[in-house]
C-alpha cells in the first residue's frame, strides 16, 4: 500500500553542475525550486523526467542510457568534471524506487548491455509505474510543444515531454474544461472572447498554430499541470520557468492559481496528491507568492476560493547559489528570495 501523500525524494551527487550532495524531498503541496542561471534547476527538471520514465517492470539499463544521451548527451559527459562517477537516486516515502550510477569512463564489466549506466537499486512495483506514468513535467520546450499539439510543426518531443504532449493531445481531443479554465485569466482581461469552446469558437480553430498569441498558448501549455494537480494520483506534477510569454499579471495570476489547484489536491485527492514543483527566475512570480503565502492574493483573475491559500507551512523554497565552481543549496519553509534578486533590487 503506497502512502497518501507520500514523500517524493531526489538525491544527485556527482552530476551535471552538483559535485556535492543535494537531497530534494518534495513533501509539501508546493516547492518552489530558484536560483541563478547556471545553477542547475532546469537539470534537476530533467533528472526528473529521466528516471520517472524509466520507472517500469523490466529492468533496463539500456533504456536509462538512451534516455540520459537524449537528455545530456552522452552519459558520462554529465558526470561533474571533478569526479569519475555520479549517483542519482528517486525514493518515495523512503522506499528506494531506482539507483543509478553514471561513470565518466567504461566500466570493465560482463554485462553488456551498458559501459557507463549502472542501476544499483531498482523498484518496479505496479503502484509506482502507474503513479510514475501519470507524473507530468512542462519543460522550457513548452510552448512550441503546446503549438505543436495546437497543429504547428515540431520535429520530435524530447523524451522528458512525451508524458506533457500526450496529455495535452488527450486533453484537446475531448476539449477538457480546464483548457478554458486556464485561458480563463485571459478572458477575465478582455484579452479573450469567453466562449463555451475556443477550439470550436475560432479562437484557435482556423488559425495557424504559429500565429496564436504567445500568452494563450503558454497558459493552454500549464493544463497538464493543472489537470495532475486537480486529479492526484501521480509522483509529480511540475513546471519550467511559468512566467514564459506572460505579461506580469498574468505571471503573477497565473503562478497563484496553479499553488492553490496544489492545495486543493492536496487537501482533497483521496490518494497520492501530487506536489508541484516549480521553477522559476521571476521576481513577480516570487512576490506574487510571498503575498499569497502572507495575507492571500484577491483579484478577479484567481480562480480558485481563499480556503486553499497556501499558508507557510504548505510551501518551501529550494535555493541554488555558487560559491566559486561550487553549487551549494539551501532550503527554508514559506517564500524565500534568492541572493541574486536581493543583488538586483540593491542595484537599481
Amino acid at each position: 500500500m503506497i502512502a497518501v501523500g507520500g514523500k517524493l525524494t531526489l538525491s544527485v551527487e556527482g552530476l551535471g553542475p552538483f559535485s556535492e550532495k543535494l537531497i530534494m524531498d518534495l513533501d509539501t503541496p508546493l516547492t518552489v525550486l530558484v536560483g541563478d542561471t547556471g545553477t542547475g534547476k532546469s537539470f534537476l527538471l530533467r533528472l526528473f523526467s529521466v528516471l520517472l520514465k524509466n520507472l517500469r517492470t523490466t529492468l533496463d539499463a539500456r533504456a536509462l542510457e538512451n534516455d540520459l544521451t537524449s537528455e545530456f548527451g552522452h552519459p558520462r559527459f554529465v558526470v561533474h568534471e571533478e569526479n569519475e562517477m555520479g549517483r542519482v537516486s528517486l525514493s518515495y516515502s523512503n522506499e528506494m524506487l531506482i539507483d543509478v550510477k553514471v561513470h565518466s569512463k567504461p566500466l570493465v564489466t560482463s554485462e553488456a548491455y551498458s559501459d557507463f549506466v549502472e542501476i544499483e537499486g531498482w523498484k518496479g512495483s505496479q503502484p509506482y509505474i502507474e503513479l510514475a506514468e501519470r507524473s507530468v513535467m512542462a519543460p522550457d520546450e513548452r510552448i512550441p510543444l503546446a503549438r505543436y499539439v495546437l497543429g504547428a510543426s515540431w520535429a520530435s518531443p524530447p523524451p522528458s515531454a512525451s508524458a506533457f504532449t500526450n496529455i495535452l493531445l488527450d486533453m484537446r481531443g475531448k476539449e477538457h474544461w480546464l483548457l478554458e479554465e486556464m485561458l480563463m485569466p485571459m478572458m477575465e482581461e478582455g484579452l479573450l472572447p469567453r466562449a463555451r469552446s475556443y477550439f470550436s469558437k475560432g479562437i484557435v480553430a482556423g488559425y495557424d498554430a504559429r500565429n496564436i498569441s504567445s500568452a494563450a498558448v503558454s497558459l493552454l501549455s500549464l493544463a497538464p499541470v493543472a489537470l495532475r494537480l486537480h486529479e492526484g494520483r501521480a509522483l509529480l506534477a511540475a513546471v519550467d520557468t511559468v512566467e514564459l510569454h506572460l505579461s506580469p499579471l498574468l505571471q503573477a495570476a497565473t503562478a497563484v492559481n496553479l499553488a492553490r489547484w496544489a492545495k486543493k489536491g492536496w487537501l482533497e485527492c483521496e490518494e497520492n496528491p501530487a506536489p508541484l514543483l516549480l521553477v522559476t527566475h521571476s521576481s513577480v512570480v516570487l512576490s506574487a507568492l510571498i503575498t499569497e503565502v502572507e495575507e492571500g492574493v484577491k483579484d478577479k483573475l484567481v480562480r480558485l476560493p481563499d480556503r486553499y491559500r497556501l499558508t507557510e507551512d504548505d510551501v518551501k523554497t529550494v535555493i541554488l547559489y555558487r560559491e566559486g565552481r561550487v553549487v551549494k543549496w539551501d532550503v527554508g519553509k514559506g517564500i524565500i528570495p534568492p541572493r541574486y534578486l536581493r543583488e538586483y533590487a540593491r542595484f537599481l
